[in-house]
């Protein structure tokens, strides 16, 4: 089981938006759907293109590089080119902390 690390404050965050943080030695893009924080390596399974530069709508990220799209509630890809489905990370809140769970991978 991984650590829980400080990645910022609830407001860091707002609902619809997109976020990338340094975290255990990787990127991660934590993402705001309707209040619930989701958090995912930041990189899409095609080729590594970061999804955090990429568009985010109605709960659909799109990966800037070939067009990739990703469900941010699961991280299930739902259109080519993607190459499977997003590596997710345990977020939570914590009084006013957002922590994103690193494993030993």
């Amino acid at each position: 089981m991984g650590a829980w690390i400080k990645v910022g404050s609830i407001g860091d965050v707002g609902v619809g938006r997109a976020r990338c943080v340094r975290v255990g030695g990787r990127k991660v893009v934590i993402f705001n759907e309707d209040g619930r924080l989701h958090a995912y390596n930041d990189y899409c399974t095609h080729v590594g293109g970061p999804l955090s530069q990429g568009s985010y709508e109605n709960g659909i990220v799109t990966c800037l590089w070939h067009g990739a799209q990703f469900r941010v509630v699961d991280g299930e890809p739902i259109s080519p080119p993607a190459g499977g489905k997003l590596r997710s990370h345990g977020v939570r809140v914590t009084g006013k902390s957002v922590e994103i769970q690193i494993g030993d991978e």
